[in-house]
């Protein structure tokens, strides 16, 4: 990179800092943002990624790890008070984010079958604050799968969730349908609407070409159900790695983007809905009642039945006279 370029690159860092800062400041509290996502996908790497970006300082902010192993296995928050000393004073209270990491989930824990699996009872627990500090998760984990009840606790209010971060591995070559869809419904279906963004760490780890890593970008969000804005392609800092100018202003631009006051997390109000009354049985229809003979109209019927009788016997007999006379003449 020439002299020149990389002076650009500098003051466009400068400039998206400089948003960032007071988008921040618009916001009344720091930003609870919660980072979910399978086992080995890079979400304590990318906390590092992004502390590293706001401070210049390469370090171990969240303890990574690497292998067959959870090496994250309990609740922890990573408060702004932890990371953020900065040298100017005016800076030093900015509503910069505090992050939450928990264990990696099991995709195969995530089932459509289950409306309660063990992903999503801890999913639940850490959106509605209900994990205290240095909470065990993979005790819980092996708890819940053992089908134990938790004993209820109360909402911690200044440890609800804000934000949700899907972390996502471009290493790895399936999309977690199954468990992007428990994320939704605690998102977006329970109790509250919670504003749901996406990272893809270790594109430069993987074997994707430019092309293929968009067509993997593009099936996230349709996973997801988000904008492609909502997506960060990203490669975490390791350590001891220099500071990489066009990493920290992509970093810094997402970062602008989850701390907008308008991305926000809502308590649904549940609508309560009555039972219906049930509808009367239609009365019974009667049967129609015989003619009544003591009625005019039924006098009048025995009357004609009668007289057509009569007729009928004098006819029969005039007839039968007649017969008996031409029989006689003859």
């Amino acid at each position: 990179m020439t002299h020149d370029e990389m002076t650009r690159r500098l003051k466009m860092k400068s400039e998206v800092w400089e948003t960032l800062k007071k988008t921040v400041k618009a916001l009344k509290e720091p930003k609870n943002i919660l980072l979910l996502g399978s086992f080995g996908t890079g979400k304590s790497s990318f906390i590092n990624t992004v502390i590293t970006t706001l401070t210049g300082k390469n370090d171990y902010y969240v303890d990574i790890g690497c292998g067959s192993k959870h090496n994250t296995t309990r609740f922890q928050r990573i408060s702004r008070e932890e990371y953020w000393n900065p040298d100017e004073e005016v800076d030093k209270f900015l509503n910069l984010p505090t992050f939450i990491d928990i264990i990696g989930m099991d995709p195969l824990l995530s089932t459509s079958e289950d409306e309660e699996t063990v992903n999503s009872q801890i999913m639940n627990l850490a959106i509605n604050g209900k994990l205290p500090e240095d909470a065990d998760l993979l005790d819980l984990g092996k708890k819940l799968k053992d089908k134990k009840q938790l004993k209820e606790r109360p909402e911690e209010k200044t440890l609800s969730v804000d934000i949700i971060i899907v972390v996502i591995s471009a290493e790895n070559p399936d999309i977690p349908q199954a468990l992007i869809d428990e994320i939704y419904k605690e998102a977006n279906v329970k109790k509250k609407q919670i504003p749901v963004f996406a990272v893809i760490t270790k594109v430069d780890k993987c074997a994707l070409s430019e092309q293929e890593l968009e067509d993997k970008k593009t099936g996230i969000c349709e996973a997801i159900g988000i904008a492609s804005d909502k997506v960060l392609m990203c490669s975490n800092y390791q350590p001891n790695q220099p500071l990489d100018t066009n990493k920290d202003i992509s970093v810094l631009e997402f970062l602008t983007k989850l701390c907008n006051p308008r991305f926000k997390a809502v308590t649904l109000q549940k609508m309560e809905c009555e039972e219906p009354e049930p509808e009367p049985e239609p009365a019974p229809v009667p049967a129609p009642s015989p003619p009544n003979n003591d009625s005019p109209f039924g006098v009048k019927l025995l009357q004609g039945a009668f007289l057509c009788l009569v007729i009928a016997i004098l006819l029969g007999m005039i007839l039968h006279l007649l017969s008996k006379d031409r029989k006689y003449k003859s």
